[in-house]
């Protein structure tokens, strides 16, 4: 071994060729290398993503505004005293239904009955004078001026029986309509003074259900039109839009809109958060579960769909949306949606297509 190292040395040719010899090896192996490294890609190009498809159809259903307002009653009267005195009997309880016309309570007339009386005896008088009066002046023992002051007196002793009757009748407080006695102020015993409030009697039908639109559907809206809304409570009512606000609100820019809504038995209360669905127009739309959609790199909402073996993302029209899932317009009459998988793929690649066996035919 010694012997041939000693000649290699003696003889640097077989260095050379030596180091020659490794050069090629390496660069063989570098070849070869990246050949398998091609060949690996290859396979990796070949295996593409799997993703559920579903093909779905579109069906016939309404675009509608969702908006949130609050049940009102449709009238709301502030009953007070008009005369002084005190009250004397109650003959409805808070939270009672009334009827127009009904008596609530009453107050005391005090000496407004012995008034009255007093009234109707100076007008017995004044027309006595009257008749006398009229008398001598056909006789020509009476002026004109004294024969028009005997009347006078006439009516103003009838004027003041009106206002005694009138006052008389105000002792007592009536339901000015059918409705619901809210609350009583006062109590028996309680000295009332002119325009101190007596009670508040509210009409819940038809109950009101007032919220806000937008400057954006406001011409999409008209009076009569149907609407449906959802309370607080899961009761859902019906009813129709009967006035639109000719004027927006400043600040919101929203228009405010009453529906009214049946409401015989006066079962719906007021006051109640409601959520309120106005019905546009008919259009054809594919529903989904909101757990389809996604969002493209400029951040546009839609849904990932195959066309052939390609995915293609198609930027979507939400109609409207409720517990069932959410109607989309934009992508035809039926589409190969992408149910499962679509968070590893992008717009414009291929993949395998494994068919959904719940899909509609």
């Amino acid at each position: 071994m010694s012997h041939l190292l000693t000649k290699i040395r003696r003889q640097p040719a077989w260095i050379a060729f030596f180091i020659f010899i490794l050069l090629c090896l390496w660069i063989a192996s570098g070849h070869l290398s990246a050949e398998q490294n091609e060949d690996k890609k290859e396979i990796r190009e070949e295996i593409l993503t799997k993703v559920k498809v579903e093909t779905l159809y579109a069906e016939q259903v309404s675009r509608e505004v969702s908006i949130y307002g609050r049940t009102e009653p449709d009238r709301i009267a502030t009953l007070r005293s008009e005369i002084k005195g005190q009250v004397v009997d109650i003959y409805v309880q808070e939270g009672q239904a009334v009827t127009q016309g009904q008596k609530i309570l009453r107050i005391d007339s005090n000496d407004l009955n012995a008034q009255l009386r007093s009234a109707k005896s100076i007008l017995k008088q004044r027309q006595i004078e009257l008749e006398a009066a009229q008398s001598l002046g056909k006789k020509g023992f009476q002026s004109q001026s004294a024969l028009a002051q005997a009347d006078a007196n006439v009516e103003l002793a009838k004027a003041e029986i009106e206002r005694l009757e009138l006052a008389i009748t105000k002792t007592t407080i009536v339901a000015p309509f059918d409705g619901v006695l809210n609350r009583r102020e006062v109590e028996v015993g309680d000295l009332l003074r002119d325009g101190d409030t007596i009670a508040t009697v509210i009409d819940l039908d038809p109950l009101i259900i007032s919220a806000d639109v937008t400057e954006n559907w406001i011409q999409k809206i008209y009076l009569g039109q149907p609407a449906h809304g959802r309370l607080t409570t899961e009761q859902t009512v019906a009813g129709k839009i009967r006035y639109i606000s000719s004027v927006s609100n400043q600040g919101t820019n929203t228009f405010n809109l009453e529906v009214a809504v049946p409401n015989p038995e006066r079962t719906l209360l007021a006051g109640m958060s409601t959520e309120l669905k106005i019905p546009l127009r008919q259009e054809r739309a594919i529903k989904i579960t909101p757990a389809v959609m996604a969002l493209d790199e400029e951040g546009n909402l839609g849904v990932k769909i195959v066309e052939g073996e390609t995915v293609k993302f198609v930027p979507i029209d939400i109609v409207k949306s409720d517990s069932q899932g959410v109607w989309l317009t934009g992508l035809g009459e039926q589409a190969r949606i992408i149910t499962r998988g679509q968070g590893f793929v992008r717009d414009g690649d291929k993949v395998e297509i494994v068919e959904d066996s719940t899909s509609e035919k």
